[in-house]
């Protein structure tokens, strides 16, 4: 992932517009806030289709970002993470699109 869809997680995250972790998404999911879950490359299949099961709204989008690299972007270890904002989620699959259409994934 570059450095832009970095910097978009972490502006989520200042804006208090992130959860993070398990018990944290799952409860953005089933009160309806959850508008993108963002799964690690190295998240486990079952917590994919835990996710899947639960959330018929959210988009849900597995990323080429390990858990470690998104623990030391935002603050904490963790394989799933929900943007609770339209216009953040926009932006963060912005960036997404724009790693895969400029083949800059790193």
């Amino acid at each position: 992932m570059t450095e832009k869809f970095f910097n978009a997680v972490g502006l989520c995250r200042r804006a208090k517009k992130l959860c993070i972790g398990h018990d944290e998404v799952k409860a953005c999911v089933k009160s309806g806030k959850a508008k993108l879950i963002l799964l690690t490359a190295d998240a486990s299949p079952r917590l994919e289709k835990e996710i899947k099961n639960l959330s018929e709204e959210a988009e849900i989008i597995r990323v080429d970002a390990l858990m470690e690299d998104m623990g030391n972007r935002v603050g904490k270890r963790s394989g799933i993470f929900s943007v609770t904002d339209d216009g953040l989620k926009e932006l963060v699959l912005r960036t997404i699109r724009e790693d895969s259409t400029h083949g800059t994934n790193q």
